[in-house]
């Protein structure tokens, strides 16, 4: 849904409409935020959900419970994904590395911490992803709002935000679409491999096959990203 952000984005920058940067921003995340209140209800309604579907009930009590402390991630997602092309449309990507790269070493703390040395499950390490989320995310509201080279694409909050929704909305749920059929097949291997005989191991070793495959997944798109963002700069 945060797709459409990408685009306007550069060519805004790239026409030199600088204040439009902080209206796509806004806009984009007031229509991320909206888009993420159903899917809240998804995520709390996991569990029937997958017993539904067949998973045995020991997966789909276990999955639920770590999907729980999952929720604000979605919110947190929704309004990083915006922060991250306002950036990357001004070719600023050295502080949210920097960031993510502080954040990183504090997640791994804190895991570190509710695993070995208190014992928590699953829960705990949800919330603990949940919330170094938003470490970044505020982390990188702060840059915005004090870095000068935001000053001409932050001029702080706008109705303009809230005009043109629909148009906005339409936009972003036709990269959406296009998306999601290119990332649910991965998410459908997950539920079948949930059905199988023994479906503790077939998960784990899933897991340990998406992690590669992830990985690999943002490589490639940091390249393709940069080009894009390049393109539109030279283009408008």
């Amino acid at each position: 849904m945060g797709s459409a952000v990408e685009t306007l984005c550069g060519q805004a920058h790239g026409a030199h409409r600088y204040e439009m940067l902080g209206v796509y921003l806004q806009r984009s995340t007031v229509v991320l935020i909206l888009t993420c209140l159903p899917m809240s209800f998804l995520f709390l309604f996991s569990n029937p959900i997958l017993t539904a579907l067949g998973e045995p009930e020991q997966v789909a009590t276990l999955a639920s419970v770590f999907v729980y402390g999952m929720i604000p991630v979605i919110f947190a997602y929704a309004v990083n994904f915006p922060i991250q092309k306002f950036l990357q449309s001004q070719s600023i990507v050295t502080p949210s590395a920097y960031i993510s790269a502080a954040t990183l070493v504090i997640h791994l703390i804190l895991s570190w911490i509710a695993v070995y040395r208190l014992g928590y499950g699953l829960l705990a390490l949800s919330l603990i992803h949940s919330f170094s989320w938003w470490i970044i995310v505020v982390a990188q509201i702060v840059y915005i709002k004090m870095s000068p080279r935001c000053r001409r694409t932050w001029e702080g909050f706008s109705w303009k935000a809230f005009e043109g929704l629909w148009d906005f909305f339409r936009l972003s749920a036709a990269s959406a679409v296009m998306l999601c059929l290119e990332s649910w097949y991965s998410q459908i291997l997950v539920l079948l491999a949930g059905l199988l005989k023994n479906p503790e191991l077939a998960l784990d070793s899933l897991a340990i096959w998406y992690n590669f495959l992830t990985s690999n997944y943002f490589f490639i798109q940091s390249d393709l990203i940069l080009y894009l963002l390049r393109r539109n700069n030279i283009r408008t």
